[in-house]
């Protein structure tokens, strides 16, 4: 289904309902409220660095998920009994991946300085929570590579979220086009002037808060987080990401496999086999400062550690500004 048959049955991200209530002011978005009350310094930020990539800063860290493990395989025993059922379909199974997307939501939510985004210099906070990833139809080298962009609400649970990721990735495997691969082929048919000249128009209008909500849909450098889920390929250690400049995404998270591995039990002294996972984040360090994001990635441990809290919906959240 082509993103605009979506558009005419109504599917549309600004549109629906949002679990973020905010009085409409002037210098809105469609796809975020400005914010304004910044400290002068703040507020200069993007005049100074107005690159994103330039203002990108890394971290990379190993993460203890012994007890994220140990959910994922006791649940999907009971799934495999009793399937849980939802309105866009059955979950009988959940896989690290779709866990870990659903951590990530979570974060957002409780952190939602990570959801900010810079566009014509100002500050905006994203309306909804709206991940990026890339999905192989198959696991050759070969295999085709899609991009898949899908908007959450604040207060979607773990079922929620996962029969949505589902159906997702179902499409992609079944060999039906997404609405990014569509984007993608509608470009790729234009001779490269008209591509150079089309994405320069689009920059500006984003720049401006103009950018067009068909494309906006499709387009994953329009996302609160992009993710690369690496493990899938079995690769342990993973790489840094850049930012990308045009668009409006402030973070992109590289997911290495997670494995067994010998760590030091600081209470006992003594090294045990847990199951680890190494994480490489790139942010855009001018949404926030670096107190908030180390907050942010022990609120992000502590979340993967009580995965199932994940089953509870949120009825309080913070509010950015």
């Amino acid at each position: 289904m082509s993103f605009a048959d979506k558009r005419e049955q109504g599917d549309d991200p600004f549109t629906t309902r949002s679990s973020y209530p905010q009085k409409k002011r002037r210098g809105d978005r469609k796809d975020g409220w400005i914010l304004k009350d910044l400290s002068p310094f703040t507020k200069l930020i993007p005049h100074l660095m107005p690159s994103r990539n330039s203002s990108a800063i890394y971290f990379k860290e190993k993460i203890d998920v012994t007890l994220f493990v140990r959910y994922l395989e006791k649940k999907n025993e009971e799934l495999s009994l009793t399937p849980v059922k939802t309105a866009q379909g059955t979950v009988d199974k959940i896989t690290y991946f779709n866990l870990f997307l659903t951590a990530l939501v979570r974060l957002f939510t409780l952190k939602p300085h990570l959801n900010r985004f810079i566009a014509g210099r100002n500050y905006y906070q994203r309306k909804k929570i709206e991940v990026a990833f890339v999905a192989k139809k198959e696991f050759t080298e070969e295999g085709e590579e899609t991009v898949v962009k899908e908007s959450f609400q604040r207060d979607e649970t773990l079922w929620d979220i996962v029969s949505r990721l589902n159906k997702q990735i179902k499409t992609v495997k079944t060999g039906d086009t997404d609405d990014a691969t569509d984007l993608l082929n509608l470009f790729a048919g234009f001779p490269k002037p008209v591509v150079q000249l089309a994405i320069k128009a689009l920059d500006l209008l984003n720049y401006l808060g103009r950018y067009p909500k068909d494309i906006y849909r499709a387009d994953p450098m329009h996302a609160s987080v992009f993710v690369t889920n690496l493990g899938s390929i079995g690769l342990r250690k993973v790489p840094y990401h850049h930012l990308y400049d045009r668009g409006t995404n402030s973070v992109f998270i590289c997911l290495g496999e997670i494995h067994q591995d010998r760590v030091l039990d600081e209470k006992t002294g003594q090294m045990t086999e847990r199951y680890v996972v190494e994480i490489s984040t790139t942010i855009d360090e001018r949404i926030s400062d670096g107190f908030y994001f180390i907050r942010a990635m022990n609120k992000f441990k502590e979340i993967l550690n009580n995965p199932q809290l994940l089953e509870e919906q949120l009825t309080d959240y913070p509010v950015d500004q």
